[in-house]
């Protein structure tokens, strides 16, 4: 059976105090919320749990920068109805955050014989960490599944080398060298090399599918990884 890591939706109040720097919108629904370290240190694919001051309400975000960046990023989809996402939209230079962490295991392998190639599946804002991942490793050797609805949810795929990302969108237009359909289609109709070290994030769904697919296509379960989003 797969072992996840699911996300929980309350946590303990953060102790440490960060100041925003900038929030970069990316599409109507989502935004990058860049803020100063303070000295935070984590690995690429560990999570911090992040709120307002003298708030309880807080959610966790995998953080989205490279652990070599000076400051902290974490990508976010705006929930209009939600109580943080939205007032994180709202933030302006120099208000505060307050944010515990880092925590997780969603890094990658290390110490294996030979390096390690790497398959990324993704649904929507769970391509936070392939971002992190991709840019703490300029060599490293992957290939990232992106599923989407729509082109709109391509968030700054610039940053991944374009002969190593695959737009899985279901629906709307197709940016050039996307495939038409879900992702779990993408890897039920192309052959997947069952020595790849395989990562999954986002919804449920998703995973537990894709993670059957990888599993009846010859990919041991210890070389499958998986955190849910939601």
């Amino acid at each position: 059976m797969i072992e996840t890591s699911r996300r929980q939706a309350s946590a303990p109040r953060a102790a440490r105090v960060h100041r925003v720097l900038s929030v970069r919108d990316i599409s109507p629904s989502a935004f990058v919320l860049r803020f100063s370290r303070e000295g935070l240190d984590f690995r690429a694919g560990q999570w911090i749990n992040l709120g307002l001051p003298r708030s309880h309400d807080q959610r966790e975000y995998t953080v989205y920068s490279s652990p070599s960046d000076a400051y902290l990023e974490v990508l976010v989809k705006e929930i209009p109805d939600g109580t943080v996402s939205p007032a994180l939209r709202r933030r302006r230079p120099g208000d505060a955050l307050e944010v515990d962490g880092p925590h997780g295991s969603f890094t990658l392998v290390q110490g294996t014989r030979e390096a390690p190639r790497f398959l990324f599946c993704a649904t929507g804002t769970g391509v936070s960490p392939f971002h992190s991942f991709a840019r703490s490793n300029p060599g490293l050797d992957y290939l990232l599944l992106h599923g989407v609805r729509g082109p709109g949810e391509l968030y700054e795929h610039e940053t991944f080398e374009r002969s190593r990302v695959v737009p899985c969108v279901s629906r709307g237009t197709m940016p050039g060298g996307a495939h038409a359909g879900r992702l779990t289609h993408y890897i039920s109709t192309h052959r997947v090399d069952a020595s790849l070290y395989c990562y999954l994030c986002g919804n449920s769904d998703m995973i537990y599918e894709a993670y059957t697919l990888l599993r009846d296509g010859g990919v041991p379960h210890a070389q499958i990884f998986a955190e849910v989003y939601f």
